[in-house]
């Protein structure tokens, strides 16, 4: 595995750790710097965290693993997995959104989930060693890593912490099944918006950095037919697509044109915050 590892492209990348109470700040697309966190036991203050399973996760126990938390920045493009891979290093996006994509051995993808600010990217790790699935950094941005042995020797420990990951694990569970379902029996139009949707939710702003051809790729459809759904919705005022980028206008526009599958799989999530 250590070949793959080494061949493949850098998934995240991180300045040198800080000394404790330092402040560590992350660049983006070296620009000035985009959010700081301290670095130590007191580190990453829960109000400045957009993460929703470190949000539910209680303070006793988040302190925890606070100060092994280590900001990265995933890059659009990165592969986090593959399928089969050995997972070591868990992540926790704050902003950055990851697919998970299962595919044939002739090479075609489909996106089976997506993970955003809303859970943990190899919480298949917590249960056995390797992931099914490859896990593709489909929005960049900032994100938490965390050594899968350290987490999964926590989660057998502290009631809350193995509370909220079980809650997050049957949400993901949710969403794999609502997501074969959809694949299988939705229209383009539907998954289109149930995706948009699932994206803007997880989305620091209206703008997703997605072209026509990526949508296509994750909803397992042909470019043309995603196009003309874009034009559609474009023309209804709903989105506004130019040079990659969709910005989104009117999302009652989107939750009509949309299955029931996205409120099946938002309902699930939803408990994490209860």
């Amino acid at each position: 595995m250590a070949s793959t590892n080494s061949s493949r492209q850098s998934a995240a990348s991180s300045t040198h750790r800080a000394p404790a109470g330092d402040k560590f700040c992350l660049m983006l697309y070296g620009s000035v710097p985009t959010a700081c966190f301290v670095i130590g036991y007191t580190a990453h203050r829960r109000d400045a965290m957009e993460n929703r399973i470190l949000k539910a996760i209680p303070s006793r126990e988040l302190r925890v693993i606070s100060s092994q938390l280590k900001p990265v920045m995933l890059a659009k493009g990165a592969v986090l997995y593959e399928a089969g891979e050995r997972i070591a290093e868990l992540y926790l996006p704050e902003d950055a959104i990851v697919s998970y994509l299962s595919g044939t051995v002739n090479g075609e993808t489909i996106e089976v989930g997506v993970v955003g600010n809303e859970g943990i990217v190899g919480i298949a790790g917590l249960l056995g060693e390797a992931t099914a699935f490859r896990a593709v950094v489909q929005i960049p941005g900032h994100a938490f890593s965390l050594k899968r042995d350290l987490l999964r020797k926590e989660f057998r420990r502290h009631e809350g912490l193995h509370r909220v990951l079980l809650q997050y694990t049957n949400a993901l569970v949710v969403q794999l099944a609502q997501t074969a379902v959809c694949n299988k029996f939705h229209s383009v139009e539907e998954r289109f918006c149930r995706w948009l949707l699932m994206a803007h939710d997880r989305a620091p702003s209206d703008i997703l950095p997605m072209t026509q051809e990526s949508v296509a790729r994750v909803l397992g459809s042909r470019r043309a037919s995603v196009s003309v759904v874009a034009a559609s919705f474009q023309k209804k005022g709903a989105i506004r697509y130019s040079r990659g980028m969709i910005r989104i206008l009117d999302r009652k526009h989107l939750e009509a044109g949309s299955c029931e599958c996205y409120e099946i799989i938002t309902e699930a999530h939803l408990k994490l915050d209860a």
